[in-house]
């Protein structure tokens, strides 16, 4: 499929987009918000896998998907062919529903934050997905990312619209190698709920950017759960926008990495816009060799945003000496009647438990384990689904016995 086409509506947006992308701040180390980081995430963007062999990195698959996104080329397991389109096709297509919401929020992220990567993603899609959810699934929609043998799809767009009253969960697998700065927009109407899992950080060979913004109205739920499992140099950046009254939602990450040099860069923004909203942020990090985690999680809570509940907490467990873990928790609030909370530790292995472990029997790699499961149990526990938080705690604690033994 050679998509050569675009709307009327996408070139205005790309020729607003390209004249205001000047006044944003480039990535550097002189930028608040990049120092510290591994700034391979910028260079070499494109990367051509087709002489790497992808049989061992096929990355996350635990369950059997409903979409299969392959460059863009967009294939589905059921016969629901609606529900989906290629981004490709949508920018393309004049009527779309897509024009009232493609590049909307990542525009209004930039007023806060300057994003330039994904800036360039909003000026160049080459791969992605549209959805728009009008009636609530009981079962998850799992979407496989597969790697295409390819330099040139460098930078996926993904649009997801939830209708007012609706349910959904999305699990996004796969590897996605092909992929290095992908933008998912997602907006959530009243009372809609969303659980979404991204389990593509598995053995990333290359340096990878994710953004994620989110606007949510009044009465609706997001749940954001993410997993790290050693990624080379991948960033995260996630920007919630609380736009209305009984929001709730949660942010989890578990990054396990102990390949040398590799790294993991989490930074999240949740903007309390209205009252009685609540988030969680709930960051797990376990680390050996000279790996680096870093956490940036900012709670932000406007002057009307009365009886606003925040909490966040950012821990890491150093396996190694020259294992690092950087983080920065902040409150930005202008409101006087909240519960805003932030902690932030390092350890490592507890000698006591180990040490009673040992004692009865068990081997020393397993008592290691045990103790990192338990360590990274408070983040799995916010995925609500007791099904998918089962098989992804299994898979976990399968991939952790590998660990000490590589």
């Amino acid at each position: 499929m050679n998509h050569v086409n675009t709307s009327d509506w996408y070139n205005s947006l790309r020729q607003k987009l390209e004249s205001d992308s000047s006044s944003i701040e480039k990535v550097s180390r002189r930028s608040e918000y990049w120092r510290k980081s591994n700034l391979d995430i910028v260079s070499d963007l494109v990367h051509n896998t087709s002489q790497i062999d992808l049989s061992n990195l096929k990355g996350t698959c635990l369950f059997e998907p409903d979409l299969t996104v392959l460059g863009d080329i967009i294939e589905l397991a059921s016969e629901e062919s609606d529900l989906v389109s290629s981004i490709m096709d949508v920018i393309a297509d004049e009527e779309s529903f897509a024009k009232n919401f493609f590049g909307r929020l990542e525009e209004k992220s930039q007023k806060l934050i300057p994003r330039p990567l994904a800036r360039d993603n909003s000026l160049s899609p080459k791969v992605g997905y549209a959805l728009s959810l009008s009636d609530s699934f009981k079962k998850p929609l799992i979407i496989h990312n597969k790697t295409k043998t390819s330099a040139s799809n460098c930078f996926q767009r993904n649009l997801i619209v939830i209708k007012d009253d609706v349910e959904a969960t999305i699990i996004e697998t796969g590897s996605n190698l092909s992929v290095c700065n992908s933008v998912t927009e997602i907006y959530l109407g009243e009372n809609a709920k969303l659980n979404f899992l991204d389990l593509t950080g598995e053995n990333n060979i290359f340096p990878k950017i994710a953004h994620k913004f989110c606007d949510i109205a009044e009465n609706a739920t997001f749940n954001h759960f993410g997993l790290r499992l050693n990624t080379k140099a991948t960033r995260t950046e996630i920007e919630l926008h609380l736009n209305g009254h009984g929001i709730n939602t949660s942010i989890a990450n578990v990054s396990l990495i102990n390949k040398r040099d590799h790294f993991s860069d989490e930074n999240v923004l949740v903007n309390h816009n209205s009252y009685e909203c609540k988030s969680r942020q709930v960051f797990k990090s376990v680390l050996e060799n000279d790996c680096t985690s870093i956490v940036r999680g900012k709670i932000y809570v406007a002057p009307e945003a009365q009886k606003t509940d925040g909490y966040q907490s950012s821990r890491s467990l150093l396996l190694s000496e020259k294992s690092k873990f950087l983080c920065k928790p902040e409150l930005e609030i202008y409101a006087d009647d909240v519960i805003c909370s932030h902690g932030s530790t390092s350890s490592s292995l507890d000698k006591e438990s180990l040490f009673y472990l040992l004692s009865r029997g068990v081997l020393k790699d397993k008592a290691k384990e045990m103790l990192i499961t338990a360590f990274i149990s408070e983040a799995l526990d916010e995925v609500e689904d007791e099904g998918i938080r089962s098989a992804l705690g299994h898979y976990i604690g399968n991939w952790t016995s590998c660990f000490f033994h590589e």
